[in-house]
C-alpha cells in the first residue's frame, strides 16, 4: 500500500502544479486582455492623429495654393499700377505742354 501512497502523493503534487499553472495562465490572460485594450486605445489614438495629420496636410496644400494665387494677384496689381502710373505721367506731360504740335509747326514754318 505504501507504493500506492507514493503514487497518490505524486498525483497530488501534479494537481498542485496544475493549479499553479492555471493561476499563471489566468494571470497571463488578464495581462494579455489589458495589453490588447491598451493596444486598441493606442490604435484609436493613432487613427485619430493620422486623420488630424491628413487634414492638416490638406489645409497646408490649400494655404500654399492661396499664397501662390495671392502672389500672382499682387504681381498683376503691381504691373497694372506701374502701367497706370506711366499712363498718368504721359497724360500729365501732355497737358503741361498745351501745344506740343504747334511748336513743331513753328520750327518748320518760314520766318517772316
Amino acid at each position: 500500500m505504501a507504493e500506492f501512497q507514493s503514487l497518490l502523493d505524486n498525483i497530488d503534487s501534479f494537481k498542485g502544479l496544475l493549479v499553479k499553472h492555471e493561476e499563471v495562465i489566468h494571470q497571463k490572460k488578464v495581462v494579455l486582455q489589458e495589453k490588447k485594450k491598451i493596444a486598441a486605445d493606442m490604435q484609436a489614438e493613432i487613427d485619430e492623429l493620422t486623420k488630424e495629420f491628413d487634414g492638416m496636410a490638406h489645409r497646408k496644400e490649400e494655404l500654399e495654393k492661396t499664397i501662390e494665387e495671392a502672389e500672382k494677384a499682387y504681381s498683376r496689381i503691381t504691373q497694372s499700377t506701374q502701367t497706370l502710373q506711366a499712363v498718368i505721367q504721359q497724360e500729365f506731360h501732355r497737358f503741361q505742354d498745351p501745344d506740343p504740335m504747334g511748336s513743331q509747326k513753328m520750327a518748320g514754318s518760314p520766318k517772316s
